[in-house]
């Protein structure tokens, strides 16, 4: 037999990175219009279990998006906000696919991408509708 050892507790401190800062925070007047839209939108796809939804709304990616974005009109980033938040989901759904089932997912939403005005098929994942909207 192995010698095998107990492993320790290794602890880890992470710098505040936010402290010192250089640059001014800017949220984008449009946020809060924005992410009820964009939440709603994903929502209305009923994409998620109850434990993936919580996730979703911890994570406000609408947020991240009006940060990243302060100067965007409400159309631009409602399009990011979008963006951000069907990759939440395709990454949601990835994770529980093997290779070739995200292979699958992965030409569905180019699919989708490249043919906009072509409906989905029927019974397919939500991911190729979020994507072709």
């Amino acid at each position: 037999m192995s010698d095998l050892k107990t492993s320790t507790t290794e602890r880890f401190r992470f710098p505040d990175t936010l402290a010192n800062w250089p640059f001014e925070r800017r949220l984008n007047p449009f946020y809060e219009e924005v992410k009820a839209e964009s939440s709603a939108w994903v929502e209305s796809f009923k994409p998620f279990n109850e434990k993936a939804q919580r996730a979703f709304y911890r994570c406000d990616f609408n947020l991240c998006a009006s940060l990243i974005y302060p100067h965007f009109d409400k159309e631009r980033l409602r399009t990011c906000a979008d963006v951000c938040n069907f990759i939440f989901a395709f990454d949601d759904y990835s994770d529980l696919e093997d290779e070739h089932g995200v292979q699958k997912q992965r030409d569905m939403i180019m699919d989708a991408l490249r043919n906009p005005f072509t409906p989905r098929p029927k019974g397919e994942c939500v991911l190729g509708e979020m994507a072709r909207q």
